[in-house]
């Protein structure tokens, strides 16, 4: 099975062009771009099942950013999650489409603070936020008070007592930080 012809001359011409993230929102089957211009939506097409062809399409994205392929190497999970990822690569991870690409790049111990915001525009979670907040880059730059005040915002929330504990050492650990 390949993917639709409109929807590979839609992706090779949004890969043609600048792409600092990609996103995509499998409920309403659309692609998500974070070029310089904004943001470009690419809406999908399947022609078979919509699980299969979201592999497909990021099996394309994987060929044209890693020259993979197969797609995203999932056997490296475990490995990306420890923070083994270093920052050549943190730019084309985010333009995989894969929510393990992102883990990789949120745990990275050299995130920069250009790539922790666009790693939040693909995914503005939480977690996300606690991983790039341990990061010193992170909590210089613009994006630590943004992700401070996303927890700040979000504490009440929060069940795991050692999650609450995590994330109000987190928004503290700077002074300029945010407002409880």
């Amino acid at each position: 099975m390949e993917l639709s012809s409109e929807d590979v001359f839609r992706l090779n011409v949004l890969l043609a062009n600048p792409v600092k993230a990609i996103r995509i929102n499998e409920s309403t089957l659309t692609l998500h771009a974070l070029t310089e211009d904004g943001e470009a939506k690419v809406p999908l097409n399947p022609n078979c099942r919509e699980d299969r062809y979201l592999r497909l399409v990021r099996e394309l994205l994987s060929g044209h950013v890693m020259g993979s392929p197969g797609g995203y190497p999932v056997y490296l999970t475990r490995w990306t999650r420890m923070g083994q990822s270093r920052g050549e690569n943190l730019e084309q991870l985010l333009l995989l489409g894969e929510s393990e690409a992102l883990v990789a790049v949120v745990c990275a111990p050299d995130i920069t603070d250009e790539i922790a915001s666009r790693a939040w525009w693909v995914e503005a979670t939480s977690d996300n936020a606690r991983r790039m907040l341990c990061a010193e880059a992170v909590i210089k730059g613009d994006m630590g008070q943004v992700l401070a005040d996303h927890l700040a915002e979000h504490l009440a929330f929060e069940n795991e007592p050692q999650v609450m504990i995590d994330t109000v050492s987190l928004i503290l650990q700077d002074r300029k930080s945010t407002r409880l």
